[in-house]
């Protein structure tokens, strides 16, 4: 399905996302868009998806191995990182 909808960029910078989009990939207050800039459109995506992912495999990491809670909030952090880096190219 191939949708389009005009916004307005309010004094704020700000534009308002359309109700049929949010429902569309179960976007709500406070979840993370990512914008990109390709040749000469801006794409909006959104990054929540990958915080799932980061999650389910930090939790394989946790169920096969005995890793201290330090240790893995540290790594999580590098991965969230490093992900985020991957994501932003």
């Amino acid at each position: 399905m191939y949708m389009n909808q005009i916004v307005t960029i309010r004094d704020r910078r700000q534009i308002t996302i359309p109700s049929l989009f949010l429902n569309k990939f179960g976007l709500d207050v406070g979840d993370k868009l990512i914008l990109k800039l390709e040749s000469d459109k801006i794409n909006i995506e959104p990054i929540r998806v990958k915080t799932v992912d980061l999650l389910s495999k930090i939790q394989q990491i946790v169920k096969n191995s005995s890793v201290s809670k330090k240790e893995l909030q540290k790594s999580a952090s590098e991965i969230r990182k490093k992900l985020v880096r991957q994501y932003l190219k």
